[in-house]
């Protein structure tokens, strides 16, 4: 049996908790809302995204390409 390594990585990021949730079940990995605050340019918001390294590093890539579209 073949064992994966899981790892806990921090994110923040302007796209909204829905939306952030709906692309860690696309890329398999656990997504919690952890706080959002309010800055000058609009809301920030921090995540805490669980799963296999390199599928925590494809929602890292998705959720940068869904911001470039949004600016």
């Amino acid at each position: 049996m073949r064992k994966f390594i899981k790892t806990t990585e921090s994110i923040i990021t302007p796209l909204e908790p829905r939306r952030a949730v709906i692309v860690g079940d696309e890329c398999l990995v656990d997504v919690r809302f952890v706080e959002s605050r309010s800055e000058a340019a609009g809301w920030l918001y921090e995540y805490e995204v669980t799963g296999e390294i390199g599928k925590v590093e494809k929602f890292f890539v998705r959720l940068k390409d869904i911001e470039r579209k949004l600016d």
